[in-house]
């Protein structure tokens, strides 16, 4: 973590190199070193102790160092081909680089597109290359929605789609909700599951997947409802008076945050999606001396806003009772 926090690239690449050159597997080194190290700068981060550019200089330190593995290992021999996308709107790519390696270490052919490729620019591609699978990950459930329209995409030439990440790790259910036809925790179920298709190709249905209309309009309506949420919170509380332009603005984007991801949950029809984020938020501005007390009010401020969807109510009542 060291050396990707310092921003010793060639270092990193150099230390990564010397253990292919003694044996240890690509993997190993990936998931053991680098998964690893990401994952510490992310708690970091969680806890106020990087700042995002720390964190962005991490992932570019991991990001080169991943392609210096696949520059020095082999080309794929089997004959399965995977096409790996992240979830449209999804700019978090780095675990989505690592699988791609991984499977490639394994002997898939891979194409990986990176972060929040749209779903018509895959579409062409997959019908370009014809894979066996289109692989997903979601990082966040705000983009749920991203892993229904690449389903979409790859199910109109025939190519069954395999989604995972950390949005779907606590429930595999919501990857088959969202579309998908498959979820992979690890890659030695990626590849289990690749190695299956590539045998027989499951069916997979010419026909756009169902979308909760009211997830849809409660995303399309998260900024007004957040802005009136906003209003009422600094009427409800006038010390905010001294808050800085930043402090306000990462305000009204939390709130923003609370309705669009009420809406992922709406989506997958799964509270715990929303109470994961809560716990997730208030650990992050705890860590940044933003109390409790100023989330609870944010959910109340919300709920009444949120009357007109009845089970987007439910969730933030539910959210208010979790947090007590």
């Amino acid at each position: 973590m060291e050396l990707s926090l310092s921003g010793a690239t060639q270092d990193a690449v150099k230390f990564a190199l010397s253990m292919l050159d003694v044996g240890t597997r690509e993997e190993e080194i990936i998931v053991d070193v680098l998964a690893v190290s990401q994952r510490r700068v992310g708690e970091r981060w969680h806890k106020n102790d990087l700042s995002v550019a720390d964190e962005h200089l991490a992932t570019g330190v991991a990001e080169a160092t991943l392609c210096a593995l696949a520059s020095d290992t082999p080309p794929p021999t089997g004959h399965g081909s995977v096409v790996v996308a992240c979830a449209e709107g999804d700019w978090h790519s780095i675990a989505a680089h690592m699988i791609s390696e991984q499977l490639r270490a394994e002997g898939i052919r891979v194409i990986f597109l990176g972060a929040s490729t749209p779903a018509d620019s895959v579409a062409r591609m997959l019908g370009q290359y014809r894979p066996n699978a289109l692989a997903v990950s979601c990082n966040l459930a705000l983009f749920f929605g991203g892993i229904t329209r690449l389903a979409d995409a790859a199910h109109v030439h025939g190519v069954p789609v395999l989604a995972g990440g950390r949005a779907l790790q606590s429930a595999p259910v919501r990857a088959q909700v969202l579309g998908a036809d498959a979820y992979a925790g690890t890659v030695s179920d990626a590849m289990r599951i690749l190695t299956a298709w590539t045998e027989k190709p499951p069916a997979v249905k010419d026909e756009p997947h169902p979308f909760c209309l009211g997830a849809a309009q409660l995303e399309a309506e998260s900024a007004q409802i957040a802005d009136l949420g906003f209003s009422a919170l600094s009427a409800r509380f006038p010390r905010m008076t001294t808050y800085t332009p930043a402090q306000l603005e990462r305000t009204r984007e939390d709130l923003a945050y609370i309705v669009r991801f009420i809406a992922a949950a709406r989506q997958v029809d799964d509270l715990a999606v929303f109470i994961e984020f809560l716990d997730w938020l208030a650990e992050l501005l705890l860590a940044r001396g933003v109390p409790i007390a100023a989330l609870v009010g944010g959910l109340e401020v919300l709920e009444p806003l949120l009357r007109h969807d009845p089970v987007a109510a439910s969730f933030a009542l539910a959210g208010l009772g979790h947090l007590g």
